[in-house]
């Protein structure tokens, strides 16, 4: 009560000084809107990019006030074949334990921002094509290392914008038979960086995942090939984490992801499409953590390894 009688003794005298210092201050809040931050400042490239594999990606992700989508689709060539993957078993690559592919990825896609406070941001562009190669070690039977290299341009819906991103990491590859499941352990480890003059952007990514997945034949042939159906778990972790802005204006750091799925492809040697190209692996899954949530579907990017039935 004393404290409360003391700020109305002083009422009058309070009144003034906040008078005074209205006059010779400005007011943000009421009378002069804040700066509008640069679209290009809030997207995280490297994360979009890296989120590319050898597969053909559609993807759309809500993380904070961000809603990102983009599409991947990569080409590969063999330049050194090895006896796996539906290539022919010749005897010229029969015993082959080094193969080389290489690879050009193009991405496409946009981020939408919802009611950011405090800040006029609406959507933001992004096109980018990185041409890379995959250098594939069988080391064994059931096992393979999978080291790889991009590096490409990206373009953003800012005109002035220039964005060169490299990226180098190690794919490996465990299958296990079990009965009749085949049980697989993917580890990938990668590290990218950005060549941009977009100021405040993260430069630096790094990504460590291990997906893990098991299938089971369906017992029915088509094009007399075993199809398969699948699970799969994939924990991401980011060891630099990287911010995204929440609705309210403020950042939303993301330390760690996960995603569940399904997939429909075959045991061991695809059928043929129209004489062209194999039937690629299927695979939908949902992707959560750190306030982020939302769907991927997959196209191809099997595993290099795969085991025929007992």
């Amino acid at each position: 009560m004393i404290e409360i009688l003391g700020l109305r003794s002083g009422a009058p005298i309070a009144l003034a000084l906040a008078a005074v210092l209205a006059a010779v201050s400005p007011e943000p809040a009421r009378g002069q809107e804040m700066p509008s931050l640069d679209p290009d400042q809030l997207v995280h490239y490297p994360w979009i990019y890296s989120s590319s594999d050898d597969a053909i990606d559609f993807a759309g992700v809500g993380l904070g006030a961000q809603s990102t989508n983009f599409l991947s689709i990569p080409i590969s060539f063999w330049m050194r074949r090895l006896p796996c993957c539906g290539n022919p078993i010749t005897p010229k690559i029969e015993g082959r334990t080094f193969g080389v592919r290489l690879r050009i990825t193009g991405v496409i896609g946009f981020a939408e921002f919802d009611s950011i406070a405090e800040f006029d941001v609406k959507s933001v562009d992004l096109g980018a094509i990185f041409p890379g190669i995959e250098l594939l070690f069988k080391t064994g039977e059931r096992s393979m290392l999978r080291p790889y290299i991009d590096v490409g341009w990206g373009a953003t819906s800012a005109d002035t914008t220039t964005l060169v991103y490299g990226e180098m990491g190690l794919r490996t590859e465990f299958v296990f038979p079990w009965k009749t499941w085949e049980l697989g352990i993917e580890p990938k480890v990668s590290g990218g960086y950005s060549f941009t003059d977009i100021e405040n952007a993260d430069l630096a990514h790094v990504k460590v995942s291990s997906k893990v997945d098991a299938r089971y034949p369906l017992g029915f042939l088509i094009r007399g090939q075993t199809p398969d159906v699948g699970v799969y778990f994939e924990p991401i972790w980011y060891p630099n984490s990287f911010t995204f802005p929440t609705s309210g204006g403020e950042e939303q750091a993301v330390h760690v992801q996960y995603e569940l799925g399904v997939t429909f492809g075959f045991r061991y040697l695809a059928p043929m499409l129209c004489n062209l190209f194999r039937w690629m692996r299927l695979g939908v899954g949902w992707r959560f953590g750190d306030g982020t949530d939302g769907w991927h579907i997959r196209i191809g990017g099997d595993r290099v390894t795969r085991l025929p039935l007992p």
